[in-house]
């Protein structure tokens, strides 16, 4: 028997992207998740997560380039916030693969990771977002970057059934895996 009422479950905005590659043939990546938690508990999945409130578009539009809240917003057929669901599928991402869809802002060159001293630095930003010791767009900001949310392409939306203690209406992305990054689960 359920301790909670499964038709009073919120359901939170979410966002994921499935990361493909021809690495030489087609790949798809997916995580599995640990086994103990709440929702999904063992189930392969895609990097993403639910919305936060810090992925105001209003304060991502001056550090994410190629498409607009508004472009966003059509795309996904709603009024505003779509370029929220891009930030989070971005941000989510980073945090659980360790990929960034990001560019350098100086020259809009794909962010690479391959060196070791960068592979570690952006380890330890992905440390400190999970330990929210530093927000995601401080670390943008710092490494002087802008997001690229326009190599992401919208495709679906799912809203999970009635039942489970935790619902999402989740947008799905796609989006190539950049050249000069190797996802790394987190653990």
């Amino acid at each position: 028997m359920n301790d909670y009422d499964p038709a009073q479950v919120n359901i939170r905005a979410a966002a994921t992207v499935m990361l493909i590659d021809d690495r030489p043939n087609l790949q798809l990546f997916m995580m599995e998740r640990h086994a103990n938690t709440v929702f999904a508990g063992g189930m392969w999945v895609f990097p993403g997560g639910a919305v936060d409130a810090a992925d105001d578009p209003e304060i991502f539009q001056a550090i994410s380039i190629h498409r607009s809240d508004e472009q966003a917003s059509k795309l996904m057929n709603i009024d505003s916030g779509g370029l929220a669901y891009y930030i989070a599928a971005i941000r989510e991402a980073f945090e659980e693969a360790g990929i960034l869809l990001a560019l350098r802002k100086h020259n809009h060159q794909p962010l690479d990771l391959t060196a070791p001293d960068m592979e570690k630095r952006f380890q330890k930003h992905r440390d400190d977002i999970n330990d929210s010791s530093r927000d995601f767009i401080e670390i943008i900001r710092d490494e002087d970057l802008i997001l690229d949310a326009g190599e992401m392409h919208y495709i679906a939306r799912w809203i999970t059934p009635e039942g489970p203690p935790r619902r999402f209406d989740a947008r799905f992305f796609i989006a190539r895996m950049p050249q000069n990054q190797t996802p790394m689960h987190d653990d």
